[in-house]
C-alpha cells in the first residue's frame, strides 16, 4: 500500500518535525536510526557515499517503521530526483537553491505531468505496478519538498524562491552560507545571523516551513523555541562516534 506522508501533515498542521541524517550505507544502521522516533530520516547522497542501490535498501528498512524516507540529491538535476523517488522515497532536499528558476526545476521534477516532469516508472514506488493509477493520482500532493538555502545569492533572492509554489520547506546550510559570505565556519557572525533572519522573515511572509540542522538536542531546541519545524539533530556516524568517545572517555577519565 501506499504510504502517507506523515510529515507533510504533520507540517500541514503546523507540527514540529524532528529528524536525522543517514549517511552511512548500511540498511540496519537506519533502520536503528529509524526505531529512535525520528519523524523522518535525510539521507544524504550529497555528502555521504551511498550509492543509488544503498538508497533503495536503505527506504526499505526505514519504510518498516513510523519515520519517513526523505532524500538529499547530489544535484538539483531531474534524474536523480526521478531514480530516487522510484525507491519509495517522499521528499527531496535540493542543495544549493540559488534562484526561482532553480526552485521551480527543483518542484516540478517531483511532479508528474502536466503539473512537472517527472517520468513515469513502475518501481518500487507503486509497487512495482500494484498500485500504479492510485499512485499515480496522489503522488504529487505526497511529495514533499525541502529547497536548501545555502549561498548569499538564495538570501538575496529569497523572496522571490520562496514565492514558487510547491516549495514546502527553506532548510538553511549555515556553514555553506557563511563560507558563501567569506565568513566560513562562523556560522554565528553577525552577518550570518542577519542573512539568516532574512531567510526566516520570507519563509513566514510566504507561509514555507523553516527548517535547519544542528548538531544536538540544546541547539535544536533553541531552533525550536524561534519557528524552526523541520529540524534535523546529528548524523548517523557523528552519534556513533560521539558515544563510542563518550564511552572511552568515562573508562580511561
Amino acid at each position: 500500500m501506499i504510504r502517507e506522508n506523515t510529515v507533510k501533515s504533520k507540517l500541514n498542521a503546523r507540527e514540529v518535525t524532528i529528524g536525522s541524517v543517514v549517511s552511512i550505507p548500511s540498511s540496519l544502521v537506519a533502520e536503528a536510526m529509524a526505531q529512535a522516533g525520528f519523524d523522518w530520516l535525510f539521507i544524504d547522497m550529497e555528502h555521504g557515499i551511498l550509492s543509488l542501490e544503498s538508497v533503495h535498501s536503505i527506504c526499505q528498512a526505514v519504510n518498516t517503521t513510523s519515520a519517513v524516507p526523505i532524500v538529499r540529491v547530489p544535484w538539483n538535476d531531474p534524474v536523480y530526483v526521478k531514480q530516487v523517488l522510484e525507491t519509495g522515497a517522499l521528499g527531496v532536499i535540493f542543495p544549493m537553491i540559488n534562484s526561482p528558476e532553480e526552485a521551480q526545476l527543483a518542484v516540478q521534477s517531483t511532479r508528474f505531468p502536466p503539473d512537472g516532469i517527472r517520468g513515469i516508472g513502475g518501481q518500487r514506488a507503486m509497487g512495482f505496478g500494484a498500485w500504479f493509477q492510485e499512485y499515480l493520482e496522489i503522488a504529487n500532493d505526497l511529495m514533499l519538498v525541502v529547497c536548501q538555502i545555502e549561498h548569499i545569492k538564495a538570501v538575496e533572492r529569497i523572496d522571490s524562491i520562496l514565492s514558487v509554489p510547491g516549495v514546502d520547506v527553506a532548510f538553511i546550510g549555515a556553514n555553506d552560507l557563511s563560507a558563501s559570505m567569506g565568513l566560513r565556519g562562523q556560522r554565528e557572525h553577525p552577518s550570518v545571523r542577519d542573512a539568516m533572519r532574512r531567510v526566516e522573515e520570507a519563509a513566514r511572509k510566504a507561509g514555507v516551513v523553516m527548517g535547519c540542522a544542528e548538531p544536538g538536542a540544546d541547539q535544536a531546541k533553541g531552533r525550536i523555541a524561534a519557528g524552526y519545524r523541520f529540524v534535523c539533530v546529528g548524523h548517523d556516524a557523528g552519534i556513533l562516534n560521539s558515544s563510542a568517545r563518550n564511552i572511552v572517555s568515562q573508562l580511561r577519565g
